[in-house]
């Protein structure tokens, strides 16, 4: 379980900040703290966002609560081609950001580093006693990589959703839920695609509940699956829809549904973990244009 530096419980939906415009800045700060005010205190930032002009929306947002309140967690992102880059990254977010320290810091993905994954860990350590942040964080592990790290990890973003369900089979979900490693899904609801694919199992269960299709999907991954989201909205309707997707419980029946739910073209799709050739990279799976998008 994550804990905010004031002791509140982390929620178990996050913010992305994935799409988030400088030149909407007034607009997207609004957001944030309507996010907040419905009692997420979850943001991830990522220094590629805007070409790093996201930065500038956080920091301004930041200021309008309290730091100790929100659980801040960085990402090491494209641009790292050499060991040193690690720790410039990490100037950069707390100049950027006008912070003094970072609730976590994960790497995006072993693809975004132009050295070998193992000097990452090592370099991370020793950063992580310099720079004292609270937890270290990977994304998009491959399954011997993840083996690698069981010593320091305390935080997991990976994909996840109805029809992504490739950290389930590789046991990574398993794993982090026995040792109580918060596991994080980037796109939880492929940015509203699975919803517009209609698929029979989902839309009966919106119809039995008298909910959306997105709060079935939402409700279904945090309290059966026990595994946090990160949504982007801007809208105070589509965030309040988000927020309320906790307010109700499903029968066990119900949530096995959606276990056992596979889409077999999805599962097809030949992956990698990195960029291997002739292969979709896991955190583009979600994008492909498969069904109705």
């Amino acid at each position: 379980m994550l804990y905010t530096k004031s002791g509140k419980e982390v929620s178990k939906i996050g913010i992305g900040t994935w799409t988030i415009k400088k030149e909407n800045i007034d607009d997207e700060v609004k957001s944030l703290q309507f996010y907040f005010n419905q009692g997420v205190n979850y943001i991830d930032v990522v220094l590629a966002y805007d070409n790093g002009a996201v930065l500038d929306v956080v920091a301004k947002f930041l200021k309008s609560v309290k730091r100790e309140d929100i659980f801040l967690n960085v990402f090491i992102t494209h641009g790292c081609a050499k060991i040193a880059d690690v720790e410039e990254q990490i100037k950069v977010y707390l100049n950027k950001l006008g912070v003094d320290y970072f609730d976590c810091i994960t790497l995006h993905s072993p693809a975004v580093l132009g050295f070998d994954f193992k000097e990452y860990v090592k370099e991370i350590k020793r950063l992580h006693t310099k720079y004292k942040f609270l937890n270290i964080g990977y994304s998009n592990l491959s399954p011997a990589q993840f083996e690698q790290v069981k010593d320091h990890i305390s935080f997991f973003e990976g994909l996840y959703n109805l029809e992504n369900k490739i950290n389930d089979d590789n046991g990574i979900i398993d794993y982090c839920i026995q040792n109580n490693i918060p596991f994080y899904a980037y796109q939880p609801l492929r940015r509203n695609r699975t919803a517009k694919q209609n698929y029979n199992k989902v839309v009966s269960l919106a119809d039995k509940y008298s909910k959306t299709q997105n709060q079935i999907l939402i409700n279904w991954m945090i309290k059966h699956k026990n595994i946090g989201t990160l949504i982007k909205a801007s809208k105070q309707e589509h965030i309040k829809e988000n927020v309320e997707a906790l307010n109700f419980e499903m029968t066990e029946k119900d949530y096995k549904l959606l276990d056992n739910f596979r889409n077999k073209e999805f599962d097809k799709i030949p992956f990698s973990y990195c960029n291997e050739e002739g292969k979709i990279r896991i955190d583009q799976i979600p994008n492909q244009p498969i069904g109705i998008l």
